[in-house]
């Protein structure tokens, strides 16, 4: 089994190269990387079976080499990391292993036991992570969509609104409303264009002149001129004819 190991933290690699070592001296360390732009220029020299990776490092983390990589990365990955509420629900949405620091030689032997029954049995070298890794990168996608907020002024203050929870905007004049999950509702100190230009997500498009909608809420559409969309709470919300197909490219690709 060939690995590469990438760690900001020097210790931290000698550390895991012994007890990887010491767990099987046939496992060949190709590589000990200090940082995400050492790993690159490391992975594009040398094709290893699994990648230890460390989550938090200086400049970028380990999450960023993936998404660098791509979802094509031939090998299996199991990630090194502090205890993180955060990263550990990100690899576990991608299916990957992971050993909490310091790492424990109990813990080690099993994740490398893990690895070794995903790997084919006839081509252990052939290890392929891709799923994994696309799966991986979806999961930290829809955390860090959970994590943005909106502010929101209104007449008694700023509010700050989990984009996640908006399902859609209507315009009213100066102002614009906001219907939320669980069947709030609020009026925002803003106009329909500049809550769309506050939106930090592409999962939210403005239908209609009027109409501003969180396309991960659509239900369904009815076709008509403009067609009509349905959304989950029960709301439907014209379509502009100009923007029907656009929208439809948009829903066909989620």
């Amino acid at each position: 089994m060939k690995a590469i190991l990438v760690d900001d933290e020097k210790s931290a690699r000698t550390l895991l190269r012994h007890k990887l070592l010491r767990y099987d001296d046939g496992i060949h360390i190709l590589a000990e990387c200090g940082s995400v732009d050492e790993a690159l220029i490391a992975l594009e020299e040398q094709q290893p079976d699994v990648l230890f990776l460390d989550v938090e490092m200086p400049g970028a983390t380990g999450f960023e080499l993936l998404q660098q990589l791509g979802a094509e990365a031939p090998f299996q990955v199991i990630f090194t990391t502090a205890h993180s509420e955060y990263a550990i629900e990100a690899i576990r949405g991608g299916a990957f292993d992971y050993l909490l620091k310091p790492v424990q030689e109990t813990e080690l032997a099993a994740a490398l036991d893990r690895l070794r029954q995903k790997m084919p049995k006839k081509q252990a070298q052939a290890a392929v992570g891709q799923d994994g890794v696309a799966a991986l990168l979806k999961s930290l996608q829809s955390l860090q969509d959970k994590e943005k907020k909106l502010a929101v002024p209104t007449s008694e203050g700023v509010l700050f609104i989990p984009q996640t929870d908006i399902i859609r905007a209507e315009a009213a004049g100066s102002y614009a409303t906001l219907f939320l999950m669980n069947n709030q509702k609020l009026v925002a100190s803003k106009n329909l264009s500049e809550l769309e230009s506050m939106l930090d997500s592409p999962d939210f498009f403005k239908v209609h002149k009027s109409h501003l909608v969180n396309l991960r809420f659509v239900a369904k559409y009815v076709r008509g001129e403009g067609g009509i969309l349905v959304l989950t709470d029960g709301s439907e919300v014209d379509v502009a004819r100009r923007k029907k197909e656009e929208l439809l490219a948009r829903l066909a690709v989620r």
